[in-house]
């Protein structure tokens, strides 16, 4: 007969051996072989979509999702205006059509409104830029600076939260 003790190390063994062969499964069943891309650039011309074009200067693909450097951007709204981006790096994810952005972000249009941000998620397929820190907004007649900014409906509806400043310049 089997004492308490020797029961209770060979549940233990059992249950670390589980563990382990779970754990291993579950993490290996996730990796997949990152490829490095030169020069990426993604795009779309669909009949009901925005056109858009992401460039970047080098990337990492993960299936579906590329870490991209040295991005450069432009999506035409249902407007026709053009919004240009820049940012040091991002995240696209090609099924979803969302790209994270980080560092030296800036977005502008031919109409000569300015966003700076230091973080940016941009949904292509629901048309929404939400720009999360030290957002800075500059056109030809204000000035606004504010924590976090939400913008939607090709680029018409501007939404400012947390500390929001504003300046109207009188020319």
């Amino acid at each position: 007969m089997c004492s308490k003790k020797s029961i209770n190390h060979l549940l233990f063994f059992f249950f670390i051996s589980n563990f382990l062969f779970n754990t291993n499964y579950t993490v290996s069943e996730n990796i997949e072989t990152p490829v490095e891309i030169a020069n990426p650039v993604f795009t779309t011309k669909g009949l009901n979509e925005m056109p858009y074009t992401i460039k970047a200067k080098s990337g990492i693909q993960r299936g579906q999702d590329l870490e991209l450097y040295e991005i450069k951007g432009k999506i035409k709204n249902n407007d026709n205006i053009w919004i240009y981006l820049n940012a040091d790096k991002g995240k696209y994810n090609q099924t979803s059509e969302v790209v994270f952005l980080y560092n030296n972000i800036e977005i502008y249009t031919d109409n000569k409104e300015r966003l700076i941000s230091d973080e940016a998620v941009i949904d292509i397929k629901q048309d929404i830029i939400t720009l999360l820190s030290n957002v800075k907004y500059t056109n030809q007649n204000n000035d606004i600076e504010s924590d976090k900014s939400v913008i939607r409906n090709n680029f018409r509806s501007f939404e400012y939260f947390g500390n929001v400043k504003t300046k109207i310049n009188n020319y």
